[in-house]
Protein backbone atom coordinates (compact mmCIF):
# COMPACT_ATOMS: atom_id res chain seq x y z
CA UNK A 1 0.00 0.00 0.00
CA UNK A 2 2.89 2.36 0.74
CA UNK A 3 4.17 1.97 -2.86
CA UNK A 4 0.72 2.66 -4.31
CA UNK A 5 0.70 6.41 -3.50
CA UNK A 6 4.05 7.33 -5.14
CA UNK A 7 3.19 5.30 -8.23
CA UNK A 8 -0.26 6.91 -8.44
CA UNK A 9 1.29 10.34 -8.08
CA UNK A 10 3.78 9.63 -10.90
CA UNK A 11 1.00 8.34 -13.17
CA UNK A 12 -1.13 11.42 -12.50
CA UNK A 13 1.81 13.72 -13.31
CA UNK A 14 2.54 11.84 -16.56
CA UNK A 15 -1.12 11.88 -17.64
CA UNK A 16 -1.44 15.57 -16.81
CA UNK A 17 1.67 16.36 -18.84
CA UNK A 18 0.32 14.40 -21.82
CA UNK A 19 -3.02 16.22 -21.64
CA UNK A 20 -1.33 19.64 -21.44
CA UNK A 21 0.85 18.83 -24.47
CA UNK A 22 -2.18 17.67 -26.46
CA UNK A 23 -4.04 20.89 -25.59
CA UNK A 24 -1.02 22.99 -26.59
CA UNK A 25 -0.86 21.23 -29.97
CA UNK A 26 -4.55 21.94 -30.55
CA UNK A 27 -4.08 25.60 -29.58
CA UNK A 28 -1.08 25.84 -31.89
CA UNK A 29 -3.12 24.40 -34.78
CA UNK A 30 -5.93 26.82 -33.96
CA UNK A 31 -3.53 29.81 -33.92
CA UNK A 32 -2.03 28.68 -37.23
CA UNK A 33 -5.51 28.45 -38.79
CA UNK A 34 -6.43 31.88 -37.42
CA UNK A 35 -3.25 33.36 -38.95
CA UNK A 36 -4.01 31.75 -42.32
CA UNK A 37 -7.57 33.07 -42.18
CA UNK A 38 -6.46 36.57 -41.18
CA UNK A 39 -3.86 36.63 -44.00
CA UNK A 40 -6.57 35.55 -46.44
CA UNK A 41 -8.92 38.28 -45.19
CA UNK A 42 -6.18 40.91 -45.47
CA UNK A 43 -5.39 39.82 -49.04
CA UNK A 44 -9.06 39.98 -50.04
CA UNK A 45 -9.28 43.46 -48.51
CA UNK A 46 -6.17 44.51 -50.48
CA UNK A 47 -7.78 43.05 -53.60
CA UNK A 48 -10.82 45.25 -53.00
CA UNK A 49 -8.59 48.30 -52.50
CA UNK A 50 -6.72 47.65 -55.75
CA UNK A 51 -9.95 46.99 -57.68
CA UNK A 52 -11.52 50.24 -56.45
CA UNK A 53 -8.33 52.28 -56.67
CA UNK A 54 -8.84 52.94 -52.97
CA UNK A 55 -5.43 53.77 -51.55
CA UNK A 56 -6.77 54.15 -48.00
CA UNK A 57 -7.70 50.46 -47.89
CA UNK A 58 -4.30 49.39 -49.18
CA UNK A 59 -2.29 51.80 -47.03
CA UNK A 60 -3.76 50.35 -43.81
CA UNK A 61 -1.77 47.21 -44.55
CA UNK A 62 1.56 48.69 -45.62
CA UNK A 63 4.64 47.76 -43.64
CA UNK A 64 7.06 50.44 -42.43
CA UNK A 65 9.26 49.58 -45.44
CA UNK A 66 7.46 48.16 -48.49
CA UNK A 67 9.21 47.15 -51.70
CA UNK A 68 7.60 48.51 -54.88
CA UNK A 69 8.19 47.50 -58.48
CA UNK A 70 5.76 49.38 -60.71
CA UNK A 71 5.06 49.64 -64.42
CA UNK A 72 6.04 53.32 -64.35
CA UNK A 73 9.62 52.41 -63.41
CA UNK A 74 9.43 53.03 -59.67
CA UNK A 75 11.43 50.41 -57.80
CA UNK A 76 12.71 50.32 -54.25
CA UNK A 77 11.79 50.37 -50.59
CA UNK A 78 9.48 53.12 -49.40
CA UNK A 79 7.96 54.15 -46.09
CA UNK A 80 4.22 53.82 -45.68
CA UNK A 81 3.80 57.60 -46.16
CA UNK A 82 5.85 57.60 -49.36
CA UNK A 83 4.01 54.49 -50.55
CA UNK A 84 0.66 56.23 -50.18
CA UNK A 85 1.69 59.02 -52.57
CA UNK A 86 3.37 56.61 -54.96
CA UNK A 87 0.13 54.63 -55.21
CA UNK A 88 -1.90 57.82 -55.55
CA UNK A 89 0.24 58.94 -58.52
CA UNK A 90 0.18 55.44 -60.01
CA UNK A 91 -3.64 55.26 -59.96
CA UNK A 92 -3.91 58.68 -61.62
CA UNK A 93 -1.87 57.52 -64.61
CA UNK A 94 -2.80 53.81 -64.72
CA UNK A 95 -6.53 54.05 -64.09
CA UNK A 96 -7.97 50.78 -62.88
CA UNK A 97 -10.68 49.16 -64.99
CA UNK A 98 -10.85 45.92 -63.03
CA UNK A 99 -8.77 43.71 -60.81
CA UNK A 100 -9.05 40.29 -59.23
CA UNK A 101 -6.55 37.99 -57.54
CA UNK A 102 -6.50 34.65 -59.34
CA UNK A 103 -4.23 32.98 -56.79
CA UNK A 104 -4.07 33.48 -53.02
CA UNK A 105 -1.57 31.39 -51.04
CA UNK A 106 -1.61 31.41 -47.23
CA UNK A 107 -0.33 27.91 -46.46
CA UNK A 108 3.43 28.34 -46.06
CA UNK A 109 3.65 31.22 -43.56
CA UNK A 110 4.60 33.68 -46.33
CA UNK A 111 1.22 34.67 -47.74
CA UNK A 112 1.04 36.14 -51.22
CA UNK A 113 -1.42 36.68 -54.02
CA UNK A 114 -1.21 37.24 -57.76
CA UNK A 115 -3.69 38.69 -60.20
CA UNK A 116 -4.23 40.67 -63.37
CA UNK A 117 -4.68 44.45 -63.24
CA UNK A 118 -6.71 45.81 -66.15
CA UNK A 119 -6.09 49.52 -66.59
CA UNK A 120 -6.32 52.42 -69.00
CA UNK A 121 -3.16 54.26 -69.95
CA UNK A 122 -3.28 57.18 -72.43
CA UNK A 123 -6.62 56.00 -73.79
CA UNK A 124 -5.48 52.40 -74.32
CA UNK A 125 -6.56 49.37 -72.31
CA UNK A 126 -3.67 47.31 -70.98
CA UNK A 127 -2.87 44.70 -68.34
CA UNK A 128 -0.25 44.19 -65.67
CA UNK A 129 0.62 41.19 -63.54
CA UNK A 130 0.23 42.01 -59.82
CA UNK A 131 2.07 40.34 -56.97
CA UNK A 132 1.47 41.20 -53.29
CA UNK A 133 3.25 39.48 -50.41
CA UNK A 134 2.68 39.78 -46.67
CA UNK A 135 4.77 39.34 -43.56
CA UNK A 136 3.60 38.98 -39.98
CA UNK A 137 4.84 42.10 -38.20
CA UNK A 138 3.87 42.36 -34.57
CA UNK A 139 0.44 40.83 -34.40
CA UNK A 140 -0.78 41.66 -37.90
CA UNK A 141 -0.03 40.93 -41.54
CA UNK A 142 1.60 43.77 -43.46
CA UNK A 143 2.43 44.21 -47.14
CA UNK A 144 6.15 43.83 -47.72
CA UNK A 145 6.08 43.81 -51.52
CA UNK A 146 3.84 45.11 -54.30
CA UNK A 147 4.61 44.52 -57.94
CA UNK A 148 2.64 45.85 -60.93
CA UNK A 149 4.47 44.71 -64.11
Amino acid sequence: MKNFYPISFILIVILSTCLIQAQNKELSKSDSNKQKNSAYLILTEIEEGIARGNIAIISRHLSPQTYFSLTNGIRGYFSSNQAYYILEDFYKVYQVLSFKFHSIQTENGNPYATGIYFYEFKGKRETAQVYVSLKNIGKSWKIIQITFN
